[in-house]
């Protein structure tokens, strides 16, 4: 296939699963896609907060004379009817071209501290449950030769940060899992025999890009909560990580540009910062 620019209306029309999508920079996301006139399921666990939140913009959308649509699937990203459900109805939608996986969690404290049950639900919510969504996404994708994989991370992932081993674990893993599925969606599936060291040539047919944004602290409820316990961003942003170059947290409209470049450009299996940290 010969280099073609992207065209924004190619995505119009088609379909996307945002996990988490209704709230903070998941619903960043959200909005951005509906500037592509997408068709978007907003999959998560809390239908009450959720609907709201998806009945006013689609009314929005509906004033705009727009061809987005939200449709709220209720579920639990760790159970695989739930999945397939989201799945499903976004095939039902349109064209299913995008995956972001942005929802998550975290078991906070030093890691004796912990019970097992928090552990595994940090690393099922953030790694587990994200690699089956990209594994029968990419089926998807496949069949049509088309399809973008958004993985939400952190930058906790380039540094140490106290008390969170198993979410910043759970998101190192996510980042490592961007960067082989990138390898793996482009090349035909027969180039896989079960080895450990496998693959052939790239299959230009296949348009998928899996990437991965590293995310520096942006103003959600819960940092906001955080950043109001000090005196100033800046003296959050040092306690957090004293590398901190902005001297503040991120504004979740900041986030639409470069989400808006992971769609657009060919870059694949990238870490696409947006960050203040110097590593």
């Amino acid at each position: 296939m010969s280099y073609q620019p992207f065209d924004p209306n190619m995505l119009k029309g088609k379909s996307a699963i945002v996990t988490g999508g209704y709230r903070g920079i998941g619903l960043q996301v959200t909005k951005t896609l509906m500037n592509y006139g997408m068709k978007i399921v907003i999959f998560c666990r809390n239908q009450t907060d959720a609907l709201p939140v998806v009945e006013s913009l689609n009314e929005t959308s509906m004033k705009n004379r727009s061809d987005a649509e939200l449709v709220l699937i209720s579920g639990d990203v760790n159970d695989q009817n739930s999945r397939q459900s989201a799945i499903s109805t976004a095939e039902n939608l349109g064209q299913y071209s995008v995956l972001v996986n942005n929802a998550g969690t975290g078991a906070f404290g030093a890691l004796e501290s912990l019970e097992d049950r928090e552990i595994y639900d940090t690393l099922n919510t953030n790694i587990v449950s994200p690699m089956q969504l990209i594994a029968a996404s990419s089926r998807v994708f496949r069949t049509h030769g088309f399809g973008r994989i958004i993985n939400i991370g952190s930058d906790v992932v380039s540094y140490n940060l106290a008390n969170a081993a198993p979410y910043v674990c759970s998101k190192i893993a996510l980042q490592k899992i961007t960067e082989l599925t990138a390898y793996e969606v482009t090349r035909d599936l027969s180039d896989f025999n079960g080895a450990m060291v496998a693959g052939g040539p790239v299959n230009s047919d296949l348009d998928i890009r899996v990437n991965f944004l590293r995310l520096g602290a942006t103003a959600t409820e819960m940092i906001q909560s955080s950043v109001d316990q000090f005196e100033s961003e800046a003296d959050y942003m040092d306690m957090i990580n004293p590398k901190d170059t902005i001297g503040r947290v991120f504004r979740l409209e900041e986030i639409n540009g470069v989400i808006k470049y992971m769609l657009e450009v060919a870059n694949n299996g990238q870490v696409i910062p947006l960050s203040g940290a110097a590593n």
